[in-house]
C-alpha cells in the first residue's frame, strides 16, 4: 500500500515513520511544505516519493494518507482527502471546533471513506488488557505535566483528550453524571479534574500541567482486584492483600509499549478494506463531544 504521510513533524518522525518505513507491506509517500525537511527524511528512510503540494499528493491517488499537521489544519486536508476517496488517519484531535468535526465525519459517511483517530492508548498492551477486564467499578487516569499551562481549548483537545478518550474506552456505556473541577491563572489552564459514570463504572481523570513530574498513573478497580499501570509499561495487579508485577517484554520497544505498532496495523486494515462504519464515526462524534462538554464545564466553573 502506498501510504502518504502529510506533515513531517516531530509526532511522524518519532511515532509513524519508523513503523511505516520498515513495514513489509507499505511503500511510504511523504508530504510537507519544508522541503529542508522533505530532502532529509527522504534520504534517510530512502523514500522515493515525495511532494510539497497536497493537491500534487492526492492527484498521485495514494492508497491512504495520514495526517500530522497542525491541528489547525487537520479538518481542511481530511476534507480534501475525503473527497478524494483517499482513506484517512488523523492524529488527535480531528479539530479544535466540534462543528469543524461533524463536518468531516459527515464527508467520510457520505463519501464512503475511512476516517480514523490516532488514540495510540487503546491499543497500548497493558490498557488493552484492562478493557478485558470485566465490570470495572472505578477507573481513574491522571496524565501531569511540568510548567505548561495552556489554552484551555488547546489543553483539552490536544493533550487532555487521550485522558478523555481512554476512560470513555475504558467504561463502556453511555456518559451520566459529568462533573468538572478546573483551575485557571490569567486564562491559561493549569489543572482539571473530571469525573462522571458509564453504566456502573465510576470513572475519574486529571492532568496538572504545573506538575512537579511528567507521569502517567492509570487505576482500575474490581471486585477484589486492583490494577495499576504507569507510563503505559509496567504496573501491579493486587488480589487478596498480594502484589504481582506486571512488565513488559524486555525487548518490546517504546512504539509497541505505547500502542502504535498494533494501531498503526489496525488501521491499515481499515485503509485496505475500506471499512466505513458507522458506531466508528460515532465514536469519533462522542470522544470530541465529551471534550466540548468538559470545556464548557470547566470554563463555566471559572467565572464563578
Amino acid at each position: 500500500m502506498k501510504i502518504a504521510l502529510i506533515g513531517l513533524g516531530q509526532i511522524a518522525q518519532k511515532a509513524y515513520l519508523p513503523i511505516l518505513a520498515n513495514h513489509t507491506k507499505v511503500v511510504p509517500v511523504l508530504c510537507t511544505r519544508n522541503p529542508k525537511t522533505l530532502a532529509a527524511l527522504a534520504q534517510k528512510y530512502r523514500i522515493r516519493d515525495t511532494y510539497t503540494d497536497l493537491e500534487q499528493l492526492i492527484r498521485s491517488k495514494p492508497d491512504a494518507a495520514m495526517v500530522h499537521s497542525a491541528t489547525e489544519s487537520h479538518a481542511g486536508i481530511a476534507l480534501q482527502l475525503l473527497k478524494a476517496e483517499i482513506p484517512v488517519f488523523v492524529d488527535k484531535p480531528l479539530s479544535y471546533s466540534l462543528e469543524e468535526t461533524n463536518r468531516v465525519l459527515e464527508c467520510a459517511f457520505l463519501n464512503k471513506t475511512p476516517l480514523y483517530m490516532g488514540f495510540n492508548r487503546r491499543f497500548a498492551p497493558m490498557i488493552s488488557a484492562l478493557s478485558e477486564v470485566p465490570n470495572p467499578r472505578q477507573i481513574t487516569w491522571d496524565k501531569n505535566r511540568v510548567h505548561l499551562p495552556g489554552a484551555p481549548r488547546v489543553f483539552i483537545f490536544d493533550d487532555f483528550i487521550h485522558v478523555i478518550d481512554s476512560l470513555r474506552f475504558l467504561g463502556k456505556g453511555k456518559v451520566r453524571h459529568l462533573q468538572v473541577f478546573a483551575s485557571l491563572n490569567e486564562g491559561m489552564m493549569e489543572n482539571i479534574q473530571v469525573r462522571w459514570q458509564q453504566g456502573d463504572t465510576l470513572l475519574s481523570g486529571g492532568m496538572n500541567r504545573i506538575s512537579g513530574i511528567t507521569e502517567e498513573r492509570v487505576e482500575l478497580y474490581s471486585r477484589g482486584s486492583k490494577w495499576t499501570v504507569y507510563d503505559l509499561s509496567y504496573g501491579t495487579h493486587c488480589a487478596n492483600e498480594q502484589a504481582s508485577e506486571m512488565t513488559s517484554g524486555s525487548w518490546d520497544t517504546t512504539l509497541y509499549k505505547r500502542g502504535f505498532v498494533d494501531m498503526v496495523e489496525d488501521w491499515l486494515h481499515v485503509a485496505q478494506s475500506r471499512t466505513v462504519s458507522a458506531p466508528s464515526l460515532e465514536d469519533i462524534r462522542a470522544t470530541h463531544q465529551l471534550c466540548e462538554a468538559i470545556l464548557g464545564k470547566a470554563l463555566e466553573g471559572a467565572k464563578i
